[in-house]
């Protein structure tokens, strides 16, 4: 496993731990203690930067995975109707449980996206939107990045926004930069604990605002903390709806039991917006987005 830069002492933990498993017993059980209280210590203050580097962490649940992992049923669709694909996006139409929906999850590309890659994933995302109404099928984005090429993005947007089906977003990783404007579309949006969501990255934030040749580990928490990009802080504003607590130390610690919270989660939000007239639904998701620029008086 990767540890962390902020997680030395649980790294040292492990290895010992990993070391005397030889010898199994009482040490074992006390190491392991030791361990659960040290995680439950630092997870439960983690700082806003720390916080992005967990939501980055490479083993945290990917959306493909989770997209299969809550399916009981489901049948994979391809194409953005343009004549591309994006590898990006997983998505079909899925059973989960007692719902049929068309369930879309949308990944981080590993290095920085093109913008033609970008662009076909949001094409591919509105279609699967497209089809979710056209069948009367909730929809399910589980997203941990989503692309930014600025007409496809628009297009998709106004693709959520037209929906009179519900639609359930929950984000599952680092969501930086202008497609987190898809994101807030839901009609419910939920968010892993230690996921975080924001309109610029924590880098681009220093760049742009605090000069260069500063303390940099600094600069950077300095920034993460200005965003409000946590759970936390975005449920105290009101930006979304519920926080998935995660399994101690992290999904990517546990990632099967994130994926069964996820889903549980889904599921209950499923439960209380199906039956809501699709064109409620798509009045209030537009109020909703649009409030979000209004002034709150002190």
């Amino acid at each position: 496993m990767l540890f962390l830069d902020f997680e030395d002492a649980i790294a040292t933990l492990e290895a010992e731990l990993a070391e005397s498993r030889h010898g199994g017993g009482a040490e074992d059980l006390r190491l392991q203690a030791r361990i659960d209280r040290q995680l439950d210590a630092l997870y439960g203050k983690l700082t806003p930067w720390q916080t992005v580097q967990v939501a980055r962490h490479p083993d945290r649940p990917q959306a493909r995975d989770i997209v299969r992992a809550i399916s009981g049923t489901f049948i994979p669709l391809a194409g953005d109707r343009e004549g591309g694909d994006s590898p990006l996006i997983t998505g079909g139409i899925a059973r989960v449980r007692d719902h049929g929906v068309v369930l879309i999850g949308q990944d981080r590309p590993r290095d920085a996206a093109a913008p033609e890659a970008d662009g076909a994933s949001l094409r591919k995302t509105a279609r699967l939107l497209r089809l979710a109404e056209r069948f009367r099928l909730p929809a399910v984005i589980v997203a941990s990045g989503i692309g930014a090429e600025p007409l496809a993005l628009s297009r998709c947007i106004d693709a959520a926004l037209d929906l009179r089906v519900p639609l359930v977003v929950v984000v599952t990783g680092a969501l930086a930069g202008p497609g987190a404007a898809l994101a807030l579309t839901g009609d419910a949006v939920l968010m892993l604990e230690h996921a975080c969501l924001a309109p610029v990255t924590p880098e681009d934030a220093a760049d742009a605002h605090w000069p260069a040749g500063g303390d940099a580990a600094r600069t950077l928490a300095t920034a993460a903390e200005s965003l409000h990009l946590t759970a936390a802080a975005l449920t105290q504003q009101k930006m979304i709806d519920g926080v998935i607590a995660e399994p101690r130390g992290g999904a990517h610690r546990h990632p099967r039991a994130a994926i069964h919270a996820i889903a549980t989660a889904v599921l209950a939000r499923l439960d209380a917006v199906r039956l809501v007239d699709g064109g409620v639904l798509r009045a209030r998701r537009r109020e909703r987005l649009a409030g979000f620029g209004r002034s709150i008086p002190a």
